[in-house]
């Protein structure tokens, strides 16, 4: 069974419209009738993606991506390795930056790692919202709209204003995901580096322990490639 599934048209909206539900009215008259699920132009001078932007944006967008293969211990989920190049590729187009050494397959081995790709999963860790592919938390999600409990977390553009409810889609979770990666990356601790090892410390900051969190990610990705290798004809 796919993880993907494309949504209904009116699921999805361009960037600067947002989905306005099938609505109840009164008229004048005091009959009550019923609106269209219709879109909208969004409000504000703030430019942020919500969930129906993301998802018309992948779905309309460039789907044709090479396989990335299969991380080891886990099946292949190829219906993935579009998402995750879309949206890698969609952030650095936005000018988002990334550490040199971040390819598409060290994102599949992340999702691997955090979710095992159950796509609606939500972490059994106490205190913990985390939830989906890439495991967004509560916390994150706010980081993301620019409404961080601490204010130098904040993000200063390309905000997304996602439900964690929304983050059970692969493809929104993935999109958010990858917009996290960045942020981790630009805003290292202090006096960290920045690179991929830190980049990936800083993914999992749960109980400090992001270190062990960075190794784990690196072997199964480099123990994936020789798998990979190694089953060449």
């Amino acid at each position: 069974m796919s993880l993907t599934k494309r949504p209904p048209t009116l699921k999805m909206a361009p960037p600067g419209l947002h989905v306005v539900k099938r609505q109840a009215r009164i008229s004048k008259n005091g009959i009550k009738y019923f609106v269209k699920a219709h879109l909208r132009k969004n409000r504000g001078k703030k430019i942020v993606l919500l969930p129906e932007n993301l998802l018309y944006l992948y779905w309309h967008g460039d789907q044709e991506y090479p396989n990335l293969g299969k991380v080891k211990g886990y099946g292949e989920f190829p219906e993935l390795d579009s998402v995750i190049q879309f949206w890698l590729n969609f952030w650095k187009e936005q000018g988002l930056k990334f550490p040199d050494d971040l390819d598409p397959f060290l994102i599949k081995t992340i999702i691997a790692i955090e979710s095992r790709f159950r796509a609606a999963v939500r972490t059994n860790l106490p205190g913990s919202s985390a939830t989906g592919l890439m495991q967004v938390t509560n916390t994150t999600r706010k980081d993301l709209n620019g409404k961080s409990e601490d204010s130098q977390y904040n993000l200063k553009n390309n905000y997304l204003d996602l439900e964690m409810s929304d983050f059970t889609d692969p493809v929104i979770n993935i999109a958010a995901g990858i917009r996290w990666l960045s942020y981790k990356f630009t805003k290292p601790k202090t006096g960290a580096k920045k690179n991929l090892f830190n980049k990936l410390k800083g993914y999992y900051y749960w109980n400090d322990d992001g270190e062990a969190y960075a190794h784990k990610v690196l072997n199964l990705y480099n123990d994936s490639i020789v798998e990979r290798l190694r089953k060449r004809p």
